[in-house]
């Protein structure tokens, strides 16, 4: 049964949150840097600076298709008074004119091909008329640098594209690749492990017995780190410490990090934490006050972190989501908090259960008349469906008494993006 708030303050020696998540942040480090094609770097964070090889454009090329002048030669062409030039050549992208553009002479010249040697502007075709495959009429002035783009004006070699730490979006990737660089140095993914604990539990597909159920919390996890593109290792395993140890040695030389799901055994008897005493292994916190989620227990074995968490669905998902999946995250390299966070007006009070506590509450997002963030309590007897249908959670922090009806409050958001909501 679980314990109300109320039996439970400060002098229990349970850890509060924010202490909670310092400690998983500061006892999980990166797992290993990789070499990937730039195509398949999106979304990983950079072990290393990405550094531009070469310029880009590594050299004037023309903005726009028409004829490449000198400025003064078109200073004064209007449509009225057109001035006419002799076009000595014409040049593309990824060639070069090999003359020079003297006084009176023009080139042709198309989007993206270098601006020629003498040229200091183009004028675009729409202003210019073919009089002759030697002659133009040039209707428009056009001054000096109008219509090109300058050596290194995209990026420059040397420049920092990227920094270490920095997340490689499409659109770094794409400058990357046209500064000369094909592959990024990032963080390995971490891989993980996820055991779900318990007599009860039954992995899904498998026949169930009466008084079985199927293993949900087990893929509620995995689901959340495939959407993060992590791959794990899962299995299920009796209330016995010695199917316990074993399943926990089966996955230990071959993952970065276990999480456990359940483990609890008639009562608050936690055989995932003493099996994994009886290894050695070393306890940096177990219980936080935190509701849902207070039985979390999180170590160190044999160097690797492992997270138990309570086999309850909400208190396995708050636990999970809150202080496991950072974890996670961060030995990928990636420190963000992996909900989004967006600001939201409470459509009604919220009271604390205790102020020592912090608090997750499902929640409902959604938009006003006014196109404005609202969010109010999800409210649903069953918990499967709690954690199906909330679209996100409320935080009270500690040492929070109530959030008044009306306040801007911070809510994450449980889906990859805002219009899934």
């Amino acid at each position: 049964m679980a314990t109300d708030f109320h039996e439970i303050d400060e002098g229990t020696g349970y850890v509060g949150y924010a202490e909670a998540f310092d400690l998983v942040s500061a006892n999980v480090g990166t797992v290993g840097v990789e070499q990937l094609p730039l195509g398949s770097a999106a979304g990983r964070i950079a072990a290393r600076d990405l550094v531009a090889l070469v310029s880009y454009p590594s050299s004037d090329v023309s903005l726009k298709d028409g004829f490449a002048v000198k400025s003064a030669d078109v200073a004064r062409a209007s449509v009225k008074r057109p001035v006419r030039l002799r076009v000595i050549g014409s040049v593309f992208a990824g060639s070069r004119f090999a003359g020079e553009v003297r006084p009176g002479s023009a080139v042709k010249i198309c989007s993206g091909a270098p601006i020629p040697r003498g040229a200091e502007a183009v004028v675009s075709e729409e202003l210019c008329q073919e009089l002759s495959p030697e002659e133009v009429s040039v209707r428009a002035d056009a001054g000096v640098g109008r219509n090109v783009l300058h050596a290194g004006a995209e990026v420059k070699e040397g420049a920092v594209i990227v920094r270490q730490g920095g997340r490689l979006l499409p659109g770094y990737l794409g400058l990357a690749a046209a500064s000369g660089i094909s592959r990024a140095s990032v963080y390995r993914r971490p891989r993980v492990a996820v055991i779900g604990v318990g007599d009860e539990v039954v992995a899904p597909g498998q026949d169930l017995s009466p008084g079985q159920l199927y293993a949900s919390n087990l893929v509620t996890m995995t689901a959340w780190l495939t959407s993060f593109g992590i791959s794990c290792d899962t299995s299920v395993v009796n209330d016995n410490n010695d199917d316990i140890k074993r399943a926990l040695r089966e996955h230990l030389n071959d993952v970065d990090v276990i999480l456990t799901s359940g483990g609890a055994w008639g009562s608050e008897r936690d055989l995932v934490v003493g099996v994994l005493a009886g290894l050695g292994w070393r306890e940096i916190f177990h219980h936080v006050r935190m509701g849902p989620g207070k039985g979390i227990a999180f170590g160190l074995w044999e160097g690797k972190p492992v997270f138990c968490l309570p086999g309850g669905p909400a208190s396995n998902e708050m636990a999970f989501l809150q202080l496991a999946l950072p974890g996670v995250l961060r030995m990928g390299g990636d420190t963000r908090h992996p909900l989004q966070t967006v600001s939201a007006r409470l459509t009604e009070g919220l009271q604390s259960r205790h102020h020592a506590w912090t608090e997750f509450k499902d929640a409902v997002l959604a938009r006003d008349e006014a196109g404005e963030y609202t969010v109010g309590l999800y409210r649903h007897r069953s918990r499967l469906q709690a954690i199906a249908s909330a679209n996100s959670l409320v935080c009270i922090p500690e040492g929070t008494e109530a959030l008044k009806r009306g306040r801007i409050v911070p809510v994450q958001i449980l889906a990859p993006r805002l219009d899934d909501i």
